[in-house]
């Protein structure tokens, strides 16, 4: 049960912005909307506000938990309204710095040694906050330059309080309504558990980015700072410390002689190089992660932080995202269709031949636009409003890789408005498909598995006769199992009968002893017990 308190301050702000009346039909909904207008904050209406905007305010509102819960919430077209969306994505994580002190103490009481013996200089200012941690600058004994995350003191607790409410409202949701099953409410906030757990982590994030910097670790296209794990701990992590330029910062971008091109079709690279190559993928690059090494401009380097967010695909799902993107870039509409079809994300039987005719209307137009207006991102979350259309719903994995490919290709176009993530994705994503599906590929499969067959090779006669044998044997033995349920079922019938009518003989005996001359109760109380008798036989 989620704390009262808490569920009446989020109670209350869903009455003030009317949310209640953005429910769907339902018996019950013109009692909670009747409910909803008996707060008086709710009277102070929501003037020119629309919908998206009334969620919005809402969430802020109700704090960074529930703000970080709506920027996902932005991503997620295949269940909600693109109006929706649209305004979540404009949801903002600022929050005041807590006390440089109280940090310091907190640092120092997650280090093997007291702070004076691992910092020669640690600074109280952060360098930046946000909901769940901040970062502090500080120098090592030895004169390198670290920065220093530290979580917020009691963020934890306020996150299960938070997940418990939202935990709460998403079985309310699918109690009351029967559509909900469409969007599964508990599912998409068990997801963001998952989300926010992972960031209240920071020992997982050391092991994402140590992991992600060994895949780049010679690499001209990305640059992971390296963490000092001795001195990182579930609550506090230590790293190198980066001097880049902002990658929103055009202006600095063009000073430092760096060709906006090359820089954001590296971008491009790096996305296919982390999905496609690794499998393993930054979930999380917004402008504020990413930075632009200055000292080599002519090879641009990004460099990346804050790696709380990774995501990975099993095969069958890369397999299925590769297929799917190539379809896209080759316009293979019904290829397209197909994919989306086995890879078994329809919650309901799909109408093929319209669901194909709407891909193609999306897509087509798309495809034959100037480059300027060809953008990729937009058209992936315009699928995705048409997936919901179709009660189609991708898994969370591919909802943090459209939240990070909508990233990419808006911090390349902001670098270079013509960029054109088709050309430089596809060969990237057909090399990639040859390495992995190709005849070398296909060589290298069967060369492996081969000691393993030819140790069962000896072994192969006797199991293929006991295959066939049991082949032959089959439709005897389902004859018999036939029979056996078939008589089984006769057998029960006629005892359910006998039952029925032995119960009925003895009523018949009651009423005749009660009510008539009773000469006929003892014969039909006789034949019930009898009756009954045989129906209770093995």
């Amino acid at each position: 049960m989620p704390p009262i308190s808490r569920l009446l301050v989020v109670a209350h702000v869903a009455c003030r912005y009317r949310l209640l009346s953005l429910l769907p039909p339902h018996p019950a909904r013109p009692f909670l909307v009747l409910l909803q207008y008996l707060v008086p904050s709710s009277w102070l209406g929501t003037g020119q506000l629309t919908e998206g905007e009334r969620l919005k305010l809402a969430l802020e509102r109700l704090g960074p938990i529930f703000i970080k819960f709506g920027q996902l919430m932005a991503t997620r077209r295949d269940m909600l309204p693109p109006e929706w969306t649209e305004a979540l994505a404009h949801l903002q994580d600022r929050v005041a710095p807590f006390d440089g002190a109280q940090a310091r103490r907190l640092v120092e009481a997650s280090l093997p040694r007291p702070l004076d013996e691992v910092f020669e200089h640690f600074d109280d200012t952060p360098l930046a906050s946000a909901s769940v941690a901040q970062v502090h600058p500080a120098t090592l004994l030895d004169g390198g330059q670290v920065v220093v995350k530290v979580l917020r003191p009691g963020v934890e607790q306020r996150v299960e309080r938070d997940l418990k409410v939202m935990g709460f409202g998403a079985r309310l949701l699918e109690a009351l309504w029967a559509d909900s099953r469409y969007f599964h409410p508990r599912k998409v906030v068990h997801d963001y558990q998952t989300v926010i757990r992972a960031e209240l982590d920071l020992e997982r994030e050391a092991s994402n980015s140590e992991a992600m910097r060994r895949h780049f670790l010679f690499s001209p296209l990305l640059y992971i700072p390296a963490v000092h794990l001795a001195l990182s701990s579930r609550r506090v992590m230590v790293s190198d410390r980066i001097h880049g330029i902002p990658v929103n910062d055009i202006e600095a971008i063009r000073a430092a002689g760096i060709d906006p091109r090359v820089l954001a079709e590296r971008g491009v690279e790096i996305f296919f190089a982390q999905v496609f190559r690794h499998n393993f993928f930054h979930a999380d690059m917004h402008p504020g992660n990413i930075f632009v090494n200055p000292e080599h401009p002519e090879s641009p380097q990004y460099m990346a932080v804050d790696c709380a967010i990774a995501g990975r695909l099993s095969k069958q799902d890369l397999n299925v995202l590769g297929r799917m993107v190539l379809a896209v870039m080759r316009e293979d509409y019904p290829g397209l269709v197909d994919q989306v079809i086995r890879a078994g994300w329809a919650r309901g039987p799909v109408d093929r031949h319209r669901f194909e005719q709407a891909v193609t209307e999306i897509i087509a137009p798309v495809r034959g636009a100037d480059l300027e207006s060809m953008e990729f991102a937009p058209l992936v979350l315009r699928l995705f409003d048409l997936a919901r259309d179709y009660h189609i719903e991708a898994p969370v994995q591919y909802i943090l890789l459209m939240k990070t490919l909508v990233h990419i290709e808006g911090l390349g176009r902001s670098i270079y408005p013509r960029l054109d993530i088709w050309t430089v994705g596809r060969p990237l994503l057909e090399a990639w498909m040859m390495e992995e599906y190709g005849p070398a590929a296909t060589a290298n499969k069967l060369r492996n598995r081969l000691p393993e067959w030819a140790a069962q090779l000896p072994d192969m006669p006797e199991l293929l006769r006991d295959g066939l044998e049991s082949l032959r044997h089959q439709p005897q033995q389902q004859r018999e199992m036939a029979h056996y349920f078939e008589t089984g079922l006769r057998r029960h019938r006629h005892k359910m009968l006998g039952g029925l009518g032995g119960l009925g003989l003895a009523a018949l005996a009651a009423v005749d002893a009660l009510h008539g001359a009773g000469q006929w109760a003892w014969p039909m109380a006789a034949g019930a017990l009898v009756l009954l008798a045989w129906a209770c036989r093995r």
